[in-house]
């Protein structure tokens, strides 16, 4: 029964985040944490930050959601969920899209999901920060990413490393 619902749920993660896999995170952070229980709002936020090291980081969450739940038969099930229906929905679609490029109700509809996309980022950012954010070295390491990210451009997992290195040193 789990399996079901962790298949079913996934689906709908998936159908309903356009802008791809970080337009999809606070809708994995509302289903995994606060709807079900599945996962504690730490442990959520540890999946999103080890996920950055994988390809697909974003909806890898998903598989360690299924993991969780339920061992390899839910990280397999959580999967599935998660990219089968944006990849049947692909497939069908790739000839067509160069009919819509220039359409104008499509343009608009992306000038309005643009930004809101942005602001459930930030509304994530803001939830993971509340559980991850505990103490100076927490706020003084996210505070030298967020810079360094921003003014240089070093790799995401060179962050993440050094992070976690930073953190190893502290604790």
């Amino acid at each position: 029964m789990v399996h079901a619902e962790l298949f079913a749920r996934f689906v709908l993660v998936s159908l309903l985040a356009f802008g791809g896999g970080q337009a999809a995170l606070p809708l994995v952070e509302r289903m995994a944490v606060e709807d079900t229980g599945w996962l504690a709002p730490a442990t959520f936020a540890s999946a999103v930050a080890c996920s950055y090291i994988t390809p697909g980081p974003i909806l890898s969450v998903a598989t360690f959601v299924g993991y969780h739940v339920s061992g390899i038969r839910g990280a397999f099930a959580a999967t599935l969920g998660a990219f089968l229906m944006p990849w049947m929905l692909a497939t069908t679609v790739a000839r067509q899209i160069a009919r819509f490029v220039d359409h104008r109700g499509l343009r608009s509809f992306g000038a309005g999901a643009t930004p809101a996309v942005i602001g459930l980022l930030g509304v994530t950012a803001l939830d993971l920060g509340r559980d991850a954010l505990v103490g100076w070295p927490q706020v003084a390491i996210a505070t030298g990413a967020l810079l360094f990210g921003a003014l240089t451009r070093i790799h995401p997992v060179a962050l993440l490393a050094a992070g976690g290195l930073a953190g190893w040193l502290i604790g």
